[in-house]
Protein backbone atom coordinates (compact mmCIF):
# COMPACT_ATOMS: atom_id res chain seq x y z
CA UNK A 1 0.00 0.00 0.00
CA UNK A 2 1.37 3.14 -1.10
CA UNK A 3 1.74 5.83 1.76
CA UNK A 4 0.45 9.25 1.76
CA UNK A 5 2.41 12.11 2.69
CA UNK A 6 1.04 13.56 5.24
CA UNK A 7 0.89 9.68 6.71
CA UNK A 8 4.63 9.80 6.27
CA UNK A 9 4.69 12.65 8.36
CA UNK A 10 2.84 11.32 10.94
CA UNK A 11 4.38 8.04 11.18
CA UNK A 12 7.76 9.87 11.32
CA UNK A 13 7.34 11.65 13.94
CA UNK A 14 5.17 9.73 16.35
CA UNK A 15 7.53 6.67 15.66
CA UNK A 16 10.55 9.05 16.69
CA UNK A 17 8.93 10.30 19.78
CA UNK A 18 7.77 6.86 20.99
CA UNK A 19 11.69 5.68 20.25
CA UNK A 20 12.85 8.85 22.05
CA UNK A 21 10.61 8.28 25.31
CA UNK A 22 11.64 4.49 25.07
CA UNK A 23 15.28 5.27 24.87
CA UNK A 24 14.30 8.04 27.87
CA UNK A 25 12.74 4.69 30.10
CA UNK A 26 15.22 2.66 29.68
CA UNK A 27 18.12 5.25 31.27
CA UNK A 28 15.20 6.37 34.22
CA UNK A 29 18.07 6.51 36.44
CA UNK A 30 19.99 8.73 34.68
CA UNK A 31 19.44 12.20 34.11
CA UNK A 32 19.61 12.86 30.40
CA UNK A 33 19.15 16.43 29.23
CA UNK A 34 16.09 17.33 27.73
CA UNK A 35 18.36 19.10 24.54
CA UNK A 36 19.68 15.43 24.26
CA UNK A 37 16.40 13.97 24.01
CA UNK A 38 15.28 16.10 21.76
CA UNK A 39 18.17 16.05 19.11
CA UNK A 40 17.64 12.27 19.50
CA UNK A 41 13.87 12.69 18.13
CA UNK A 42 14.67 14.57 15.47
CA UNK A 43 17.19 12.48 14.30
CA UNK A 44 14.96 9.23 14.44
CA UNK A 45 12.12 11.69 12.68
CA UNK A 46 14.56 12.16 9.78
CA UNK A 47 15.84 8.71 9.70
CA UNK A 48 12.24 7.19 9.77
CA UNK A 49 11.27 9.39 6.92
CA UNK A 50 14.53 8.39 4.76
CA UNK A 51 13.28 5.56 5.27
CA UNK A 52 9.57 6.00 4.37
CA UNK A 53 10.74 7.27 1.35
CA UNK A 54 9.75 10.68 2.25
CA UNK A 55 10.62 13.90 -0.20
CA UNK A 56 14.08 15.10 0.62
CA UNK A 57 12.55 18.51 2.02
CA UNK A 58 10.25 16.70 4.64
CA UNK A 59 13.65 15.75 6.16
CA UNK A 60 15.07 19.27 6.64
CA UNK A 61 11.30 19.69 8.61
CA UNK A 62 11.51 16.83 10.60
CA UNK A 63 14.91 18.00 11.56
CA UNK A 64 13.97 21.19 12.87
CA UNK A 65 10.33 20.57 13.34
CA UNK A 66 10.65 19.22 17.29
CA UNK A 67 14.11 21.36 18.28
CA UNK A 68 11.83 24.55 17.29
CA UNK A 69 9.09 23.73 19.40
CA UNK A 70 11.11 23.22 22.01
CA UNK A 71 12.55 26.64 21.57
CA UNK A 72 9.95 28.85 21.01
CA UNK A 73 8.20 26.99 23.79
CA UNK A 74 11.28 28.32 25.91
CA UNK A 75 11.06 31.59 24.95
CA UNK A 76 7.69 31.47 26.43
CA UNK A 77 6.48 33.43 22.98
CA UNK A 78 2.53 35.21 23.75
CA UNK A 79 0.13 32.75 21.51
CA UNK A 80 -1.06 35.38 19.31
CA UNK A 81 2.15 35.30 17.28
CA UNK A 82 1.31 31.26 16.84
CA UNK A 83 -1.54 32.21 15.10
CA UNK A 84 -0.35 34.62 13.26
CA UNK A 85 2.58 32.49 11.89
CA UNK A 86 0.05 30.16 11.09
CA UNK A 87 -2.24 31.87 8.55
CA UNK A 88 1.34 33.38 7.87
CA UNK A 89 2.34 29.55 6.55
CA UNK A 90 -1.24 29.12 5.69
CA UNK A 91 -1.40 31.92 3.12
CA UNK A 92 1.89 31.06 1.58
CA UNK A 93 2.35 27.07 1.64
CA UNK A 94 -2.01 25.96 2.77
CA UNK A 95 -2.37 24.18 -0.78
CA UNK A 96 1.41 22.24 -0.66
CA UNK A 97 -0.10 20.05 1.84
CA UNK A 98 -2.77 18.31 -1.10
CA UNK A 99 -0.72 19.39 -3.54
CA UNK A 100 2.59 17.78 -2.48
CA UNK A 101 4.62 20.76 -4.13
CA UNK A 102 6.34 22.93 -1.51
CA UNK A 103 7.35 26.58 -3.01
CA UNK A 104 10.16 26.36 -5.14
CA UNK A 105 11.70 29.42 -6.65
CA UNK A 106 13.50 29.23 -9.91
CA UNK A 107 16.87 30.59 -10.29
CA UNK A 108 17.28 33.30 -13.50
CA UNK A 109 20.11 31.31 -15.22
CA UNK A 110 17.18 28.90 -15.40
CA UNK A 111 14.84 31.37 -16.84
CA UNK A 112 17.94 32.08 -19.09
CA UNK A 113 17.96 28.04 -20.25
CA UNK A 114 14.43 28.16 -20.36
CA UNK A 115 14.24 30.81 -23.23
CA UNK A 116 16.73 28.99 -25.39
CA UNK A 117 14.45 26.39 -24.60
CA UNK A 118 11.49 28.09 -26.38
CA UNK A 119 13.79 28.90 -29.00
CA UNK A 120 15.01 25.28 -30.09
CA UNK A 121 11.70 23.63 -29.40
CA UNK A 122 8.67 25.72 -30.08
CA UNK A 123 9.29 26.50 -33.81
CA UNK A 124 6.13 25.91 -34.76
CA UNK A 125 3.23 26.61 -32.34
CA UNK A 126 0.64 24.37 -32.42
CA UNK A 127 -2.02 27.17 -32.35
CA UNK A 128 -0.37 28.85 -35.63
CA UNK A 129 -0.08 31.82 -33.65
CA UNK A 130 2.37 32.95 -30.72
CA UNK A 131 3.96 30.37 -29.07
CA UNK A 132 1.81 29.43 -25.45
CA UNK A 133 3.85 28.17 -22.57
CA UNK A 134 2.51 27.69 -19.26
CA UNK A 135 4.12 27.81 -15.80
CA UNK A 136 2.64 24.71 -13.74
CA UNK A 137 2.64 26.43 -10.62
CA UNK A 138 4.29 29.60 -10.79
CA UNK A 139 4.94 30.46 -7.52
CA UNK A 140 6.47 34.38 -7.06
CA UNK A 141 6.14 34.99 -11.12
CA UNK A 142 10.07 34.74 -11.55
CA UNK A 143 10.05 32.07 -14.43
CA UNK A 144 6.50 34.10 -15.86
CA UNK A 145 8.56 37.29 -15.48
CA UNK A 146 11.25 36.27 -17.09
CA UNK A 147 9.99 34.22 -19.39
CA UNK A 148 7.63 37.49 -21.20
CA UNK A 149 10.44 39.83 -21.07
CA UNK A 150 13.48 37.42 -22.74
CA UNK A 151 10.51 36.05 -25.18
CA UNK A 152 8.24 38.82 -26.14
CA UNK A 153 7.03 36.81 -28.99
CA UNK A 154 5.69 34.51 -26.88
CA UNK A 155 2.39 34.23 -23.82
CA UNK A 156 3.52 33.45 -20.55
CA UNK A 157 1.03 32.12 -18.63
CA UNK A 158 1.12 31.06 -14.90
CA UNK A 159 -1.11 29.06 -11.97
CA UNK A 160 -0.69 29.48 -8.62
CA UNK A 161 -3.28 27.71 -5.60
CA UNK A 162 -1.28 29.58 -2.64
CA UNK A 163 -2.54 32.83 -2.19
CA UNK A 164 0.04 35.05 -0.55
CA UNK A 165 2.73 33.89 -3.63
CA UNK A 166 0.21 34.64 -6.51
CA UNK A 167 -0.91 37.94 -4.66
CA UNK A 168 3.56 38.88 -5.06
CA UNK A 169 3.60 37.73 -8.32
CA UNK A 170 0.69 39.51 -9.84
CA UNK A 171 2.42 42.63 -8.67
CA UNK A 172 5.47 41.75 -10.09
CA UNK A 173 4.03 41.24 -13.85
CA UNK A 174 1.47 44.43 -13.66
CA UNK A 175 1.68 45.77 -16.91
CA UNK A 176 3.31 42.86 -18.55
CA UNK A 177 0.96 42.64 -21.57
CA UNK A 178 2.19 39.11 -23.02
CA UNK A 179 1.85 37.35 -19.37
CA UNK A 180 -1.52 36.44 -17.84
CA UNK A 181 -1.89 34.96 -14.33
CA UNK A 182 -4.51 32.88 -12.75
CA UNK A 183 -4.97 32.13 -9.31
CA UNK A 184 -6.23 28.13 -8.97
CA UNK A 185 -5.54 24.59 -8.75
CA UNK A 186 -3.33 23.58 -11.44
CA UNK A 187 -4.16 20.66 -11.70
CA UNK A 188 -8.24 21.24 -13.43
CA UNK A 189 -6.20 23.22 -16.35
CA UNK A 190 -6.40 21.85 -20.13
CA UNK A 191 -3.03 21.17 -21.21
CA UNK A 192 -4.44 20.82 -24.39
CA UNK A 193 -3.73 24.28 -25.46
CA UNK A 194 -0.15 25.12 -24.48
CA UNK A 195 2.90 24.65 -26.83
CA UNK A 196 5.43 24.51 -23.41
CA UNK A 197 4.72 23.70 -19.98
CA UNK A 198 7.48 24.26 -17.53
CA UNK A 199 6.53 22.60 -14.10
CA UNK A 200 9.01 23.03 -10.59
CA UNK A 201 7.36 20.46 -8.59
CA UNK A 202 8.55 17.64 -6.48
CA UNK A 203 8.84 13.49 -6.93
CA UNK A 204 5.63 12.96 -5.58
CA UNK A 205 3.11 14.29 -8.13
CA UNK A 206 5.75 13.20 -11.47
CA UNK A 207 3.09 10.34 -12.35
CA UNK A 208 -0.08 11.78 -12.13
CA UNK A 209 1.64 15.21 -13.92
CA UNK A 210 2.80 12.95 -16.53
CA UNK A 211 -0.53 11.20 -17.27
CA UNK A 212 -1.88 14.68 -17.66
CA UNK A 213 0.70 15.92 -20.36
CA UNK A 214 0.12 12.50 -21.96
CA UNK A 215 -3.71 12.70 -22.09
CA UNK A 216 -4.12 16.78 -23.18
CA UNK A 217 -0.84 17.89 -24.76
CA UNK A 218 -0.72 17.41 -28.42
CA UNK A 219 2.19 15.66 -30.29
CA UNK A 220 5.16 17.88 -30.47
CA UNK A 221 4.52 19.71 -27.30
CA UNK A 222 7.02 19.72 -24.68
CA UNK A 223 7.01 19.30 -21.09
CA UNK A 224 9.79 21.05 -19.47
CA UNK A 225 10.72 19.36 -15.51
CA UNK A 226 12.75 21.71 -13.76
CA UNK A 227 15.05 19.23 -11.21
CA UNK A 228 12.47 16.08 -11.20
CA UNK A 229 12.37 13.70 -14.00
CA UNK A 230 8.73 11.61 -14.59
CA UNK A 231 9.55 8.06 -13.19
CA UNK A 232 10.32 5.23 -16.40
CA UNK A 233 9.87 8.14 -19.45
CA UNK A 234 13.41 8.56 -21.25
CA UNK A 235 13.63 12.83 -21.49
CA UNK A 236 14.65 14.20 -25.01
CA UNK A 237 17.10 15.81 -23.50
CA UNK A 238 18.92 16.89 -19.71
CA UNK A 239 20.33 20.04 -19.47
CA UNK A 240 21.79 21.86 -16.83
CA UNK A 241 21.45 25.84 -15.93
CA UNK A 242 24.59 27.54 -14.31
CA UNK A 243 23.22 28.00 -10.89
CA UNK A 244 24.07 27.33 -7.65
CA UNK A 245 21.98 24.34 -7.27
CA UNK A 246 23.26 23.25 -11.14
CA UNK A 247 19.23 22.93 -11.84
CA UNK A 248 18.56 20.02 -14.50
CA UNK A 249 16.25 20.55 -16.60
CA UNK A 250 14.50 17.35 -17.98
CA UNK A 251 13.04 17.95 -21.70
CA UNK A 252 10.12 15.75 -22.80
CA UNK A 253 8.88 16.07 -26.27
CA UNK A 254 5.36 14.11 -26.76
CA UNK A 255 5.34 11.97 -29.58
CA UNK A 256 2.02 10.79 -31.25
CA UNK A 257 2.29 7.17 -29.14
CA UNK A 258 2.47 9.25 -26.48
CA UNK A 259 -0.32 11.29 -27.13
CA UNK A 260 -3.90 10.70 -28.46
CA UNK A 261 -4.19 14.29 -30.15
CA UNK A 262 -2.70 14.66 -33.07
CA UNK A 263 -0.61 17.56 -34.78
CA UNK A 264 -2.50 19.98 -36.48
Amino acid sequence: MRLGVLTKAVLAQSGAIALAAVTASVFAGHAIPVPLLVALQALLAVLLAWWLRSDPWWLLIHAVFVPAAAVVHALGIAPGWYLSGFLLLLLLFGPAVRSRVPLYLSSEPTVLLMSSVIDRYVTNPLSGGSPRVLDFGSGTGSMVLGLARRCPHCRVDGIEAAWLPHLIASARLAGISNARLTRGDFWSIDLGEYDLVYAFLSTEPMPALWEKVRTQMREGSVLVSNSFPVPDITPSEILEADDTRRSQLYIYRVTASQSPHSAP
